[in-house]
This record gives C-alpha cells, structure tokens and sequence, in this order.
C-alpha cells in the first residue's frame, strides 16, 4: 500500500515538474508584449479644475513620456484629431511623476490652451508603446435656441408628446420637464427620451408646462411653455402633431433608442410602423408615443415611417436612424521578423462606422516622415526596411466613437557581414547507394538581375545599370558587380574569352541601389559585365553577361553631346531624405536619364554614392538613406546609351533633424539607456537561445529517467529468473585461454574470459540517484 502511495507521488510530481517548464516557457514566449493597462476616456472640467491622468503599464518601462495635442475648439469634445500631425508638444517631465508601471500626469486647466489631447508613450529601449489619447475639454452652454410656447387642446385618452430643444453644450444637456414644481418621470426610465411623454392623458393633466436645460454643471431654465388642456367631449379632428417630432437619431452599436412620434386626434389614431426597402427589426417593441429599439445593429439603421390614421385622416412622419459603430482593427499578426533591405509590406483590416481615420506609429511618433514608409489608409509599405524600422509599430484606427490601437512588434535582422568573394553553388555528385528521399519542400525563389546596360562616363570608368524585375522572393543583401576584359577594341583576330578572369569589385552595393560605376578601365577596350546579387540565404544568383561594350576614347577637341544640367534647387524633406531640382538647356540629341552623385560634404575623395533617375522629362528625384543633419554634396549628369555628360556644378543639400530627437525636452537619467534596434534584435535572438536550450535539457531528463525506467525493470527481471534456477557458479569460460586474454583501450575484447558478479547494492544506488533528480526538479 505505501509502495503504491509512493509511486502515484513520484507521477504528480513529474506532472507538475512538466507543467512549471511548459508554463515558464510559454511566459518567456508570450509574456513580453508590452501593452497599456489604463483606459482612456473623455474629461469634461471647469476652467480652474485640477485633475491628473493616470498611465498604467503592464510592465515597467525604462521611461515614459506625454505628449500633447491642442485642440482648435475648446469646447468640442467630438473633434477628431489627426495623430498623424505635427502639431504638437512634448510635455515636460516635472509636469508629471513616475511610478514603476505607472506615469500619473498633473493638469490644471486654467484656460482653453490645456484642452487638446494627451498621449502617453512608453519606452522600452529602442521600442515605444503609444497608448490611446485621453480627450480633456472645456464644459459650456451656450444660449438656448428660439422656441414658441405651445396651447394644445386634445381628447381624453390621447398621449401627449412635447419636445423642447436643448441648447448647444458640452457636455450634452438633457432636458427636465417641470408641471408646475414637480418634475415629471419618463415612462422609460432606461432610455435617453428627449421629450415629455404623456400617455393616456386625462383632465387632470391640464395645465402648463416647462423645461429646464442641465449639463451637470449648469441648470438653465428654458423659455417656451406647453398649455395643455384636455377635454372629455371634443370635435372630431383629424390626427396632428402638437410639436412636429425629431426627424434624425444618430446610434452607437449594442445601444437602445426610442423613436418618438406621437400624434393626437379625435377619436384616438391608431399608429403603424414601418420600414423602407426593408422589415421592421426583431428587436423592437411599440410603446405608446414611439417605437424602442433595443440591442442595436447595423441592420436598424435606415428610415423608419410611422403612421397615424383615424376616420377623419391620415398623417405620416419619417425618421433616420443613423449608425455608428466603434473601430475595430484586425492585422493578422503581433509580430514579425523581416531581413534589413527587404521590402514590407502589411495590410489591416479596420472597420468602423463612420469610416475610422486610420494613423500609423511607429516607436510612439508618426511614419509620415519616414521617407522609406509610406502609409496609405490600412496599408503600409516599407520600401526597404531598415534597423531603425525595429519596434513597436502601431495602427490607430479613430472615430466620432472610440479610438482604438493595435500593436505589431518587428524584429528587424541586420544584414550579415559583406564578403568580397561570389559564394558559389557548390555541385556534387549523388551517390547511388545512399539514396535519399525526394525533398518536398519548395525551394526559395531568388530572382536575378537583369542583363547590366553600360554606359560610358569618361574615357577610364563606365557606369553599371540593372533591375531586379518582381522580386518576390527571397530578400537581396547587397550586389556585386564583375567585369572581364575582352582585348583591344583594334584587334582583328578572333578574341578567345575562355581564359579570361572575371574582376570583382570590392563594393558591396546596396539592395536600394541599381546601378555602380567602375574605374580603372582602359579606353578603346572591350569589356564584359555582369551583376550577382547575394540573397539572405547567402546564396548567389547571377545576371545574364552584358553585350560587349566598346571603351572608347574621347579626342581632346570633340565636344561631348549631351547638356549639361545645373541643380536649381535642393529641398530638405525630412531626416534622411532631400529632394533635388534640375533644368536642362535645349539639346538635340536623345537622353535615357539622368546620374546623380552625392557625397557627404565632410568627406574627402571621389567616392560618390550614385542613384540612377529614368526619363528624359524627369526634372526632380528624391535621395533617400541619408544621414540626420548632415551636409552633402551633389552633382548630376545626363546619359544615354552611348556615354554620359559631364557633371554639373557641385550643389548643397542637407538633411534635416531626427524627427523623435528634436522635440524632446525631458531629460533622461543617466541610468536609463536607451536600446538600439540591433541590441534588441540580440536579445531577442539570445532568448530563443534559452528556450531552445531548455527544452532540449527537459527532453534529455526524460529520456534518461525513461531508460532508468526500463533498466530498472529489466534488472529486476532478470534478478527474479536467476533466483529461481539453481546456484551456479558465475563464470562464462571462453575458448581462449586466459594467458590470451587481450584489451583494448582497457576493455576486454570480445571472445575473452568474462567474470558477471551480482551487485547487491545496485538497486539501491538506482533509488537514490532518481531521488537527487526528483529533488532537483521539484525545486
């Protein structure tokens, strides 16, 4: 009994050892996500009023930061702003205290410029949480609109609907009904009615009524009145409206609504609802004096018709409902792993009534800026990824409703280090007695350059032109550029390219690059060319060779054809980008494009970095990947298929400041330093590292416990056969005589006198040693 006890121990033990490891795992794997814990909300104060906003965290940043954005009406809580804009402020950091996961930020509304939107960013290293806005607006009530008083004579039995128009506040004013000084309760107690309901009214509901504006924070009492009497024996009368109903109800999904449309008549109308081009909502019910709709949907929306009928007539009143819904985000993914240099492309669906405005945020501050992005509504295109594109990467999706966001965390693998050498395929024979099962997997797709164009640009250096058509496959890391050397373009004899040597430049030159030139070549030669790019998998594909291409020399007195083409202009776009302007004189000759070369202006040499614009017509070309802040030196040049122009005059261009850096005005402390993207991407690298390393340790604990299992039993097996034969001596006598005994390595070779002797301690060291592992695994 105890022998059993022990064994079901030992089985809850080994299930809860399993589960702590799957447990721990799926933390490391899933527990990381950073995401704010707080709800923000809409704030309605008094100019004077002091109040502070509270952002919480699920796990503690490294810092946080508040941003600011104005509002133009200080008094329309229902305003949307753009996050997507510049226009606004960092607030400073005494403004606001710090608490571990949370950041409580202090404000005192003293006049309309604290109204606006607040956000709340969270850093964690180099990747930046920006949570939804809260929204702080001045409470008013403006003056009520012009309204007559109303005398109303109706028959016994009727219902009485009478509306008074609340004047324009924020927040919204509801209306009281007075009769005499005692206020009058709805018949729907649960629903927002704005009018005064009377159902079944009798003679002792005559008399005057009034209303009165509250906006809770201020009581206004309106001007119209209602003269009410009512009669037991009256005229017949056709059916009427005593104040014409509300004409528009604007509804939020999950919401209840009353539709009012009361009319009184003699005798008493009977009323029907109905709905165009549609049916009537299951949901609905009909009360006296309007139609309630409960638990709305987007199928309520739409124009919903009452009619009132008796013997002496019949009147009818349309009503829009219109629906509105909160946005909703659905990106398919919470993470993702791209190559530096590839090109990103991601689509959300978002949805919302009305139609959300959708901005993108990457690392807490818009991509508008970023010329390697562009956001278009639900899409955004990373043309290419770069390390600073690694973070959190956020889409805010805002209505006259709600804001909401969703998070995508991108882990940006950095580029391997360059090689000078083309990595080649590497082709082997099979071997028909190892033969190995089909692979079934789909091979990587890697697509080529295209066939190089060359273009003369003085008489030593040419320049190298390609394309990568459709690349939809693997992502390129950089191209190498090669060229061989055919012979004098004067020699008459046959030219035997088959011992020539293919010359590679040392450059690596980046994916968004498609064109090189090379130097050192000799004039009246001719030259070969060819483009290889190497792929994220460092594999290599190659271009087709080019035509042969003659160098030739230009004479000292012939003028080179193609104009010359001064930069008028160079603009600064944002940090890493400038946009350039150029005119060109009248020419006579045909042109392909146009070479620009550009050089930080602190830099000494030639070494110019050159982009390739197609197009004769073309007169502006933006310069991407550049540095923040930085001065640089451009010149341009004119091309077609024979040789280029000479270069224009040098013009200056500098980029501008980092857009995340320039704005800040709170100081970091010094024990909070900040993550790059690539230490990020290492620690990330390193914790699947870990998980790998864990899970393979748990496997080999198991496996060896297993087998100790087994061996165990099969110890205790064999021990319980030779008790039960009779003794015999434990000695298995080989052929071999015993002087012949050999060893190797200090084993006994097979075939040698063998001594088996019984350990009666084995069992017990067995024991012990699953003890020491149960023990470790339990703690």
């Amino acid at each position: 009994m105890h022998i059993g006890c022990c064994k079901e121990m030992k089985h809850v033990h080994w299930y809860k050892a399993i589960l702590a490891i799957l447990s721990n795992l799926l933390h490391l794997t899933y527990g990381d996500f950073e995401y704010v814990v707080s709800k923000p909300e809409s704030l309605v104060l008094s100019a004077g009023y002091e109040t502070s906003l509270s952002c919480e965290m699920n796990i503690p940043p490294d810092r946080f930061q508040w941003k600011f954005y104005p509002l133009d009406n200080p008094y329309d809580s229902q305003a949307l702003i753009n996050l997507s804009s510049d226009n606004f402020k960092i607030i400073p950091q005494d403004r606001y205290r710090v608490n571990k996961k949370k950041s409580e930020l202090q404000i005192e509304l003293r006049d309309t410029e604290g109204t606006g939107d607040y956000q709340c960013l969270a850093y964690y290293g180099a990747s930046v949480v920006a949570s939804v806005p809260w929204r702080i607006t001045l409470e008013r009530m403006e003056k009520s609109p012009p309204q007559e008083n109303t005398s109303a004579s109706v028959h016994v039995g009727n219902t009485v609907s009478w509306k008074c128009e609340a004047p324009k506040s924020n927040p919204e004013a509801y209306i009281d009904y007075k009769y005499g000084n005692k206020y009058i309760t709805s018949p729907y107690k649960n629903l927002a009615v704005k009018s005064m309901i009377l159902t079944n009214v009798t003679v002792y509901n005559s008399g005057t009524y009034s209303c009165l504006a509250n906006n809770g924070f201020a009581l206004k009492e309106l001007n119209p009145v209602l003269r009410l009497e009512v009669v037991r024996n009256g005229p017949p009368r056709a059916p009427t409206f005593i104040i014409e109903p509300k004409k528009e109800y604007t509804v939020t999904k999950g919401s209840s609504v009353f539709l009012d449309c009361s009319a009184v008549g003699q005798p008493v109308p009977k009323v029907s609802w109905s709905k165009k081009q549609s049916v009537l909502p299951s949901n609905r019910s009909e009360e006296n004096g309007g139609l309630i709709i409960r638990n709305i949907t987007s199928r309520d929306d739409g124009v919903y018709v009452c009619t009132h009928t008796n013997a002496y007539g019949t009147l009818t009143h349309e009503i829009t409902v219109k629906y509105n819904e909160e946005p909703t985000i659905d990106c398919s993914m919470n993470m993702t792993d791209v190559n530096q240099g590839e090109n990103m492309d991601i689509e959300c669906i978002v949805k919302g009534t009305p139609e959300p405005q959708v901005s993108w945020f990457l690392n807490g501050f818009s991509v508008l800026k970023d010329a390697a992005v562009e956001a278009i509504g639900n899409r955004i295109y990373f043309r290419p990824v770069e390390k600073r594109h690694a973070g959190n990467l956020q889409i805010f999706a805002r209505n006259v409703v709600k804001t909401v966001y969703k998070s995508i965390i991108v882990r940006v693998i950095p580029l391997s280090s360059s090689i000078d050498d083309i990595p080649a395929p590497v082709y082997t024979h099979p071997k028909h007695h190892h033969r190995k099962p089909p692979n079934t997997r789909k091979p990587h797709k890697m697509t080529p350059p295209s066939r190089p164009i060359i273009t003369r640009l003085d008489d030593e250096t040419v320049m190298v032109r390609w394309s990568v058509p459709n690349n939809n496959g693997l992502a390129i890391q950089f191209f190498k550029v090669q060229y061989k050397e055919i012979g004098p373009a004067n020699h008459k004899d046959t030219y035997n390219t088959k011992g020539s040597v293919w010359n590679t430049a040392n450059t690596d030159v980046r994916p968004n690059i498609k064109s090189f030139d090379i130097r050192g070549l000799k004039p009246d030669y001719i030259y070969k060319f060819r483009v290889a790019a190497v792929y994220s998998n460092d594999d290599s594909k190659m271009s087709p060779t080019s035509k042969k291409f003659h160098l030739r020399r230009l004479d000292f007195d012939e003028k080179n054809p193609l104009p010359v083409c001064p930069i008028t202009y160079v603009q600064t776009l944002n940090h890493t980008a400038v946009k350039i302007y150029w005119e060109c004189p009248k020419y006579n000759v045909s042109i392909d494009g146009f070479y620009i070369s550009y050089l930080t202006a602190t830099q000494a040499g030639d070494d110019y970095m050159k982009s390739t614009v197609e197009g004769e017509s073309t007169r502006s070309y933006i310069i991407n990947y550049l540095q923040p802040e930085t001065s640089y030196d451009i010149k341009l040049q004119s091309f077609n298929s024979k040789l280029a122009s000479e270069f224009s005059p040098l013009m200056k261009g500098k980029t501008g400041a980092s857009p995340i850096t320039a704005p800040t005005t709170v100081q970091i402390t010094p024990n909070h330093t900040k993550k790059s993207a690539t230490e990020h991407s290492s620690v990330d690298n390193q914790l699947y590292i870990v998980i790998v390393g864990v899970v393979i340790v748990c496997a080999i604990i198991i496996t060896a416990i297993v087998l100790l299992f087994v061996c165990r039993k099969w110890k205790r097996k064999k021990l319980t056969d030779t008790r039960d034969k009779p003794s015999s001596d434990h000695h298995i006598q080989s052929d071999v005589d015993a002087k012949t005994i050999s060893r190797s390595n200090g084993c006994v070779l097979p075939g040698n006198k063998i001594t088996i002797t019984s350990n009666p301690l084995a069992d017990a060291e067995n024991k012990k040693f699953l003890a020491r592992i149960f023990s470790r695994i339990r703690t």
